[in-house]
């Protein structure tokens, strides 16, 4: 019945097809024609779908990428930009993979990674200072400074997918940020630290430019570090001036970094002198105007051709206030809870000081004679320094405090002949406390002691507006003992974002010469005149006011 009954319906139809198209002379073949197109249309869809039930659903890509591995104490601060898909680095053997990205079997939520990390990540810290010398044509002054900000960028290839497992490629680019002065090669990019190295279960190896590992040992231990009263006015710092020679960040370096075992780590640094000159008195293989020891266009550096530098040579001959050859560092730490124990040492080979005797080479240069008659002699000789450290964590009442404390000695290797032109052996002393109350308070004080130095080759103008500069004295006749008192208070709103008030003291003997703010800091107050003439044993105050915020 059904059948007769679709028979009967499909003969009406076609039948109504053919009348409905008898004026347009449709013809039966042409219905035929497209009923065999449908057919295979709808046959050609059926296959598709077949086909579309049978295949696999792709995973879902993931919302996120998991964090990187393994953070050290550089990675707390900085915003990790993940990569999305993996560099096209060849694997030693087959891994697992979703959509060309490796996973981690052993995770146990089969995490996704993304085998490249990088980091942006910065600091700004600017403050307002009120300062005065104590010399007698300067009085009290107001200025802005940018403290020790800096920009950089830090990646992380991993290795593990690849079957190198606990081994990584590390890299950094690191720049100061001058955020209150006209930028100079200072803030060039990949100015501060910048290396390329590897990472693996026993240490990290790294080359290009760092803070020495003598430097980072006590680095914890200021809490006024950048700011203008920073430890390295005494602490690091031979001869007084504005530069820390023992608180360095060394260029052409290679170093290891151990892992951390119970507690302990350790660290080694070498930086070959790369100089033209047997004296190292010439620029550095690879560096244009910097002398090995200075800053770019800071203290100890000469440009060819220039004053200081004789014409025509490869570097000028213009490193003769401390540019030194080969390098070596070393630091040994421990901290496990509450306590932390330091011990570093690190040598400088073949510092030239012949600018402090005149002695340089070339028609320019003549002996220096003190007031006594006595021809001042330096040379070129090797330095060293080496600290002990400790550091104690209580929690008290109010929050936890802070102590460190901290013994230095710093050695020029020269004669006894020379003794009474050096001003680069002595001993020093630092202790500090930061008592933390409540989330955000911090109330720090410190203080510093640099002992004397068997002499001094300088003469040092006099203190008085009515004789300078045309009188002087002769500075290793006198004292030059130096004692810095530090006080400060900080208000946290974040981990990342502070302001702070801190003020210091500096008083020193007559012939001493040392500086505020010599590492870090903006600019340095010393204690010079008008016409940049040295005076001996002004002393130094200031106060500073500042923000700080860190990404």
């Amino acid at each position: 019945m059904k059948s007769k009954l679709m028979a009967g319906t499909a003969t009406a139809a076609l039948s109504l097809a053919l009348c409905s198209h008898a004026a347009s002379a449709a013809t039966l073949d042409d219905v035929m024609q497209r009923l065999d197109k449908l057919e295979k249309e709808n046959s050609q869809l059926k296959q598709e779908v077949n086909q579309l039930r049978t295949k696999k659903a792709p995973a879902p890509a993931p919302l996120a990428a998991a964090p990187a591995p393994a953070a050290t104490p550089q990675d707390f601060k900085g915003n990790p930009v993940y990569h999305g898909a993996v560099a096209a680095t060849p694997a030693p053997k087959p891994f697992l993979s979703i959509g060309g990205q490796p996973i981690i079997t052993k995770a146990p939520s089969m995490a996704w990674i993304d085998n490249t990390t990088v980091t942006i990540y910065g600091h700004v810290d600017v403050s307002g200072d009120v300062f005065n010398p104590s010399v007698y044509d300067q009085g009290t002054k107001f200025g802005i400074a940018s403290n020790g900000s800096y920009f950089g960028i830090r990646t992380r290839h991993n290795l593990a997918p690849y079957g190198y497992e606990g081994y990584a490629f590390l890299a950094q680019f690191e720049s100061q940020v001058d955020v209150a002065s006209a930028p100079t090669e200072r803030a060039a990019f990949g100015t501060r630290d910048s290396f390329v190295g590897i990472e693996g279960p026993y240490g990290t190896v790294k080359a290009g430019k760092t803070d020495t590992p003598y430097k980072k040992a006590t680095a914890a231990f200021d809490p006024f570090a950048n700011t203008i009263a920073d430890y390295n006015s005494l602490i690091g710092n031979t001869g007084g001036d504005n530069r820390a020679e023992f608180d360095w960040r060394m260029n052409h370096a290679v170093w290891y970094e151990s892992p951390i075992w119970k507690g302990f780590q350790f660290s080694a640094l070498v930086s070959p002198g790369q100089n033209y000159a047997p004296d190292n008195s010439d620029y550095a293989y690879g560096d244009l105007f910097q002398c090995n020891g200075a800053s770019a266009r800071g203290s100890g550096s000469n440009f060819p051709n220039s004053s200081g530098a004789l014409p025509g040579n490869i570097g000028g001959n213009g490193c003769t206030d401390g540019s030194f050859g080969n390098a070596y560092s070393a630091a040994a730490t421990y901290k496990n809870g509450p306590l932390t124990l330091i011990a570093a040492a690190e040598l400088h080979e073949g510092v030239n000081r012949h600018g402090d005797d005149g002695l340089e080479p070339g028609p320019f240069f003549a002996p220096v004679f003190l007031a006594d008659g006595s021809q001042v002699m330096t040379g070129v000789f090797n330095e060293w320094a080496a600290k002990v450290g400790a550091g104690y964590k209580i929690d008290d009442a109010l929050g936890p405090l802070q102590l460190y404390a901290m013994y230095e000695w710093i050695r020029r290797e020269v004669p006894a002949a020379f003794q009474p032109f050096n001003e680069r052996s002595k001993d020093d002393f630092y202790a500090s406390a930061t008592q933390r109350v409540g989330d955000h308070w911090q109330f720090s004080a410190s203080y510093t002691h640099a002992g004397n130095t068997p002499g001094n080759p300088a003469m040092l103008s006099v203190n008085n507006a009515l004789l300078a500069p045309a009188a002087t004295l002769q500075a290793n006749l006198f004292s030059e003992v130096a004692n810095q008192y530090s006080a400060g208070i900080r208000y946290w709103f974040t981990n990342w974002a502070s302001v702070y008030l801190v003020g210091t003291y500096l008083q020193q003997g007559q012939g001493a010469h040392y500086c505020l703010g010599a590492s870090g800091h903006g600019y340095q107050v010393c204690s010079r005149d008008q016409f940049n003439d040295t005076i001996g044993g002004a002393t130094l105050k200031a106060v500073s006011t500042g923000l700080t915020l860190d990404f």
